[in-house]
């Protein structure tokens, strides 16, 4: 569509041209009017005629083209100026007339056909020989209300001498009334011409050629067009080649002055038609322009295009190996914590069983607390990998920032200064309080390393929309109200290769210091509560983290209760543990059992039904691994409360695989413990499943 519109809009001005022209090129019709022109005898222009009518070139010129052009013409002998029949309207046209630009104001006229030079006429036994010997002498006119003006151009100080008929202004250099006389060049070729006595003088001319005159046609304003339209057929009359017929009549012109009217004449002609020609290359080069910016914008936008794919592809390939290290994150955060159950499990139990003086007892206390780092690493990995369950509530990210701003404080050295800028009117987000906590702490750590000599750390809070673009950029994120929350310091900062790569599991910048899950676990967290995550940066400037999550309606609700202490974890109930992994099923059957519980114990889910079905007593708390072979843990549950309605299902697994949650959100109906555990925490949930504490 784009390709036509160049054309379409060609085709439309030259239309418009068209008809423009059209309209400004037909001929007018003058009707059966006869129109009045003036004249007066101005040799060898106008003169009297044997029969007492007006002849001459411009009488002859201006008779021609109106008979040729349809237009009736009445003359008028006129003794005053020609401006002065022409305002009081005594006549309509008048053939010939100086242009002047006061005349302009008060009449029209055409565009010339004639171009006088001017001349001094002067005794041949006077002195003068150039123009500016006359400097201060008295000078003689005719043409009043024109030579003065003119004569002004080169003499300005000389003395004008007026007359009325142009007989007398020679006739005053014939007696020595003046020094020389004032006039166009073809009137004193007619006043030489017609000269009998001078008083035993002859007179001689000085050329004046820096003082030319142009003249047309002369009308009222009414008549213009007629004027105009005998203008134009005297060029006709120029191109067809006739007016040297005309000129050689009066002998006056040579073949130098007729060819320079005719070029006068043929002028108008070539300046409309070169600003024809130049219209059309001007509109050829707008078109030009044009084109060339519409392909220029074509080409930018394809360039953008181009951009904007391939860095939607490159967020795609990010997002794609994110995703796959996640799924791997979480496949081995599931078996490591199989893992740790038991290490973790023993080590507690053998730690409590050594008395305090055994020095066995501190090396498997060491064993315990890298069991607990372990257990992190898997939780950072679970939440890098959005596999973490939480309990989500409507939050106010301004009392999770205010509630840690003691300990965080404490995280920073005393050369960085914490400064925290909370909207008051900031909306409501859905996230698990612990969560986002653990996203500010990681924030703040990573920021304080990034400023060993000191800076500032900024923590603000507002309520800002993420747009259409935001939106597009990330694919699964929507456009729509939602909570900012950034974190900005003034340290190292980062080039655009570790920026892109930050997120990235055990990508660090600080050596054998980070293990490189910090910002994997909050870029985890963020994804997994519907957020996106932006990172600004420049090297030697400082870093600015801004995670923007959807906005709800609502209230704040509060934290929920801590639940007490148990004062004892023993118990006498039955437990029936389904557990594939042989070493944890063993572990948690020997931890129940020595807090006096009764333990079942089965490896699948078949197995457990089976076993359920043999058994005659009550089978008071199913603990169950959500992901078993065969049957997984929720399938289990629901087949064995059909027989058993009355038991109480624990579940437990080292990440859920959204079995028992939706996007990490415990369903409401839910027990459940995250491996690893110890044999406290694990007889304390089923005392709490029991409800006896």
């Amino acid at each position: 569509m784009h390709k036509w519109k160049g054309a379409i809009v060609l085709a439309g001005l030259l239309a418009a041209g068209a008809a423009i022209g059209r309209f400004y090129l037909r001929a007018p019709d003058f009707g059966h009017r006869i129109y009045r022109i003036g004249w007066f005898a101005s040799p060898p222009f106008a003169v009297r005629g044997a029969d007492g009518a007006p002849i001459g070139i411009a009488i002859d010129l201006v008779n021609q083209a109106a008979r040729r052009r349809g237009i009736a013409l009445q003359w008028i002998l006129w003794k005053q100026s020609s401006e002065a029949a022409l305002i009081s309207k005594s006549v309509d046209l008048w053939p010939l007339i100086t242009v002047t630009p006061a005349r302009l104001k008060v009449l029209h006229i055409s565009e010339p056909y004639l171009q006088n030079e001017h001349c001094l006429l002067v005794r041949d036994d006077k002195p003068y020989t150039r123009v500016e010997e006359l400097a201060t002498a008295k000078i003689g006119m005719a043409n009043v209300a024109i030579d003065s003006v003119n004569l002004r151009k080169v003499l300005p100080f000389a003395s004008p001498l007026p007359r009325t008929r142009i007989e007398d202004v020679v006739e005053d250099v014939c007696r020595g009334n003046s020094d020389g006389a004032f006039m166009d060049r073809f009137t004193a070729i007619a006043a030489l011409l017609q000269q009998i006595d001078c008083s035993g003088h002859k007179l001689r001319w000085i050329p004046v050629p820096q003082v030319r005159s142009n003249l047309g046609v002369g009308s009222t304003f009414e008549f213009h067009t007629v004027a105009d339209a005998i203008r134009q057929e005297i060029g006709v009359l120029a191109e067809e080649g006739k007016l040297a017929r005309i000129f050689e009549q009066w002998g006056y012109m040579s073949g130098q002055d007729l060819a320079s009217v005719e070029s006068l004449l043929n002028a108008r002609r070539r300046e409309v038609r070169l600003i024809s020609v130049t219209l059309i290359f001007a509109l050829l080069l707008v078109l030009a322009c044009w084109q060339t910016l519409r392909l220029t914008r074509e080409r930018n936008r394809t360039r953008q295009t181009e951009a904007a794919l391939l860095e939607s592809q490159e967020r795609y390939m990010q997002a794609q190996k994110l995703e796959g290290i996640g799924r791997l994150a979480g496949g081995v955060a599931h078996d490591f914590n199989n893992l740790l159950t038991v290490i973790n499990g023993y080590s507690d139990l053998v730690y409590h069983q050594l008395p305090e003086p055994d020095p066995k007892r501190s090396q498997v206390d060491q064993i315990r607390k890298a069991g607990v780092r372990a257990a992190e690493l898997t939780q950072q990995l679970l939440a890098f990998g959005r596999k973490q369950v939480g309990r989500p509530r409507p939050l106010n990210l301004n009392s999770v920032v205010e509630e840690s701003e003691k300990m965080l404080r404490r995280l920073l050295c005393e050369d960085v200064e914490l400064i925290t800028r909370l909207d008051p009117s900031l909306g409501l987000v859905t996230a698990d309080p612990v969560h986002v906590h653990q996203v500010l702490m990681n924030l703040v750590v990573n920021a304080r390393d990034a400023m060993p000599n000191g800076g500032t750390l900024v923590i603000e809070t507002a309520n800002e929309p993420i747009d259409t673009r935001q939106a597009s950029a990330q694919s699964e994120i929507r456009p729509g109200p939602a909570v900012r929350l950034s974190v900005s310091d003034t340290g190292m900062g980062m080039d655009e290769e570790t920026r892109k790569n930050i997120f990235e599991p055990f990508y660090t910048t600080k050596g054998n210091k980070g293990n490189g899950l910090g910002l994997a676990t909050v870029y985890g967290i963020v994804r997994q509560n519907q957020g996106w995550i932006d990172v600004s940066s420049d090297v030697g400037k400082g870093s600015r983290f801004r995670i923007y999550l959807p906005r709800i309606e609502g209230t704040d609700e509060p934290a929920p209760a801590a639940p007490s202490v148990a004062v004892q974890l023993s118990g006498s109930e039955t437990v029936l543990v389904v557990e594939d992994q042989e070493e944890v099923r063993s572990f948690v059957v020997k931890a129940l059992a020595s807090h006096g519980y009764r333990v079942l114990q089965a490896a699948e889910g078949n197995q457990a039904l089976t076993l359920a079905e043999r058994h005659s007593g009550a089978i008071d708390v199913l603990l169950t691994d959500v992901v078993l072979p065969g049957m997984n843990g929720r399938e289990l549950a629901d087949r064995f409360r059909i027989g058993r309605p009355g038991t109480k299902v624990i579940y437990t697994s080292g990440y859920t695989q959204d079995l028992i949650a939706h996007r990490g959100v415990l369903y409401d109906d839910i027990s459940y413990i995250p491996k690893p555990y110890t044999a406290d925490q694990i007889a304390a949930k089923v005392r709490e499943a029991i409800g006896k504490y």
